[in-house]
């Protein structure tokens, strides 16, 4: 499987020449803004990014590495800041903030492929490394890491449950985990965000109730922590094909 880079450039002719470039080597979505990006992260992490800092209002390259490196879930991702500005100032607060490196526009192609390659090389043996010490961290010693991992999150689960409140980096300090190890080993385990897995252990457990009569539908969503019983009614309709209510008839 290729590694992942997301390109920021707003810029299109430029965006399509960086495909081009690094699309033999690299899985690559290219964004023509910071807004995009934001929603582009909800759903995946990449293994780098390649940021313009001139980038259209209200998202400039500055801004978002700020957010970036302010959330603990995307603090991790190298950034390579990109830009016409050879400014020593504008250079040295980008290091600053946070990018990995800070390359100078015209550039040439090969000096950034490098780049690109040498920081996914350097940050894939970081995050092997981080992984492997804290997967020592499971209790189950003389299990697999997989089985060990199972054992742990549905334990919390079971635990949380009932908590509509309770976020990924709780879970992630309950599994003596980093927050970007936990989506990495959800996502490679059961396919799914930890949030997206909190809701459909929540859903089976309403199956559950349901089918055994152990209360009413609104009863049954307030004690899984649903703060709606209409979201809940949606939710459990898209998992079982049909309402609560309907359900419980059947």
């Amino acid at each position: 499987m290729k590694p992942t880079v997301c390109i920021v450039e707003d810029n299109e002719q430029l965006r399509e020449a960086l495909v081009e470039l690094l699309g033999n080597e690299f899985d690559i979505t290219a964004l023509e803004n910071g807004s995009k990006l934001i929603e582009y992260l909800e759903v995946k992490i990449p293994n780098l990014i390649l940021l313009d800092i001139m980038l259209p209002f209200p998202l400039d390259g500055f801004s978002i590495l700020r957010l970036l490196k302010n959330n603990e879930a995307l603090a991790a991702i190298p950034v390579i800041l990109m830009s016409a500005i050879n400014s020593e100032d504008k250079i040295t607060e980008g290091l600053e903030l946070g990018a990995n490196d800070y390359i100078v526009k015209p550039f040439k192609s090969n000096n950034l492929f490098l780049k690109i390659r040498n920081q996914v090389a350097v940050h894939k043996q970081k995050q092997a490394t981080i992984e492997k010490t804290e997967l020592s961290n499971l209790n189950y010693q003389a299990d697999s890491p997989v089985n060990n991992f199972k054992k742990q999150i549905s334990a919390i689960m079971e635990d949380f449950s009932d908590n509509a409140n309770i976020s990924v980096e709780e879970i992630a300090s309950k599994m003596l985990m980093s927050v970007s190890t936990l989506e990495r080993w959800m996502k490679k385990i059961y396919g799914k965000s930890p949030r997206k897995f909190m809701l459909s252990y929540k859903l089976a457990k309403a199956e559950i109730m349901l089918r055994q009569n152990m209360g009413s539908v609104k009863d049954i969503a307030y004690i899984l922590g649903f703060n709606s019983v209409s979201y809940f009614c949606k939710c459990f309709k898209e998992k079982y094909g049909t309402s609560p209510l309907q359900y419980t008839k059947k």
